[in-house]
């Protein structure tokens, strides 16, 4: 009997002894998630991002069992919500949304103390989305040959609204000024909700944007779509024309979005999350929502190595455009 007593003793002592291992073991993600997620977004509510997060947190939290909370931390192009992404637990409870404006931080925001390429892991991509070129209807003008036409005959005339710094719509309103040989006044905002508002109350001019978030206001004819930053015309917009077929500038105005984790998050816990994003964008109700809004969903190799090398390259794509324009940055 003592034998017997002394066993389990051992036993229990033996199984305590384990406990932190099996705790460690969770961590690394075989169990992971035992806990809600937050989704961090760098942009306010009531653009295209907002409305991606929320259908991306709906789906990958049925396919984890945890709910996915999105949380908005709006500012710096973005940046605001990746460095609080850099510098939470690497636990895969916290992960960003993110967009190409991480690829310029040191670039734009070099105050900020975080490296997307060292403390940022990739998950995987989410979307991609060509932008279309759209103008407030306070604006005299019927197409974007006679807009271009108004800001060479009066410089810094019409307003070109972006989403910060080095945003994609910044890009893209510098890569215009550029091919038109015009110049536009630049006016930075937290999102493009908020640009859009302003551009309906006749303060902006033109914005580079998804169509996802300017589908409302086209489809109740408060704004009016110029071109659309892709080399075809749109499904969604039959009689709009691309930027190359009315031959102003090449179409390279994509945006995507991504999810990333803080490095050094484990690797199991990076597959699953992964694994996660891919059979969510397999399903075909959310393809097709997603389709009707913009937006391109990645179709194979969705890895989280495929999307590192993708944001390298973006960083020295978009780095050379600065350059060339002589762009500073926000330090």
């Amino acid at each position: 009997m003592g034998r017997t007593v002394a066993g389990r003793l051992i036993a229990l002592l033996i199984a305590g002894s384990l406990l932190p291992m099996s705790v460690a073991a969770a961590e690394r993600g075989v169990e992971y998630p035992s806990r809600p997620i937050t989704l961090i977004l760098g942009y306010p509510p009531g653009g295209a991002s907002d409305t991606l997060a929320r259908q991306l947190a709906k789906y990958m939290a049925e396919d984890l069992g945890q709910p996915i909370v999105v949380n908005y931390r709006p500012g710096a192009s973005g940046n605001i919500g990746a460095l609080t992404v850099a510098r939470a637990p690497a636990d895969g409870y916290t992960l960003y949304l993110a967009n190409h404006e991480i690829t310029l931080h040191k670039k734009m925001y070099g105050h900020m103390n975080y490296d997307f390429s060292k403390d940022l892991a990739p998950v995987g991509m989410v979307v991609e989305l060509p932008f279309i070129l759209v103008m407030g209807n306070h604006v005299n003008v019927a197409s974007i040959q006679a807009a271009m036409d108004l800001a060479r005959g009066r410089p810094l005339s019409l307003s070109c609204a972006s989403t910060g710094l080095g945003s994609v719509n910044h890009l893209l309103c510098e890569a215009l000024q550029k091919a038109a040989g015009i110049e536009l006044l630049h006016l930075p905002y937290k999102g493009s909700g908020p640009a859009l508002v302003d551009m309906i109350g006749g303060r902006v001019d033109l914005l580079f944007t998804s169509l996802a978030t300017a589908q409302p206001y086209l489809n109740s004819d408060m704004a009016r779509c110029l071109a659309v930053m892709s080399a075809a015309r749109l499904p969604e917009l039959p009689d709009v024309p691309s930027i190359e077929e009315l031959g102003f500038m090449k179409a390279e105005g994509s945006a995507w979005f991504a999810i990333v984790a803080p490095a050094r998050t484990p690797s199991p816990v990076i597959l699953r999350l992964n694994r996660a994003l891919n059979n969510v964008l397999a399903q075909e109700v959310l393809r097709e929502a997603l389709a009707s809004q913009g937006f391109v969903v990645p179709l194979s190799n969705n890895t989280p190595e495929a999307l590192g090398t993708f944001m390298a390259a973006e960083e020295v794509k978009w780095t050379e455009l600065f350059e060339k324009r002589n762009i500073g940055g926000v330090q």
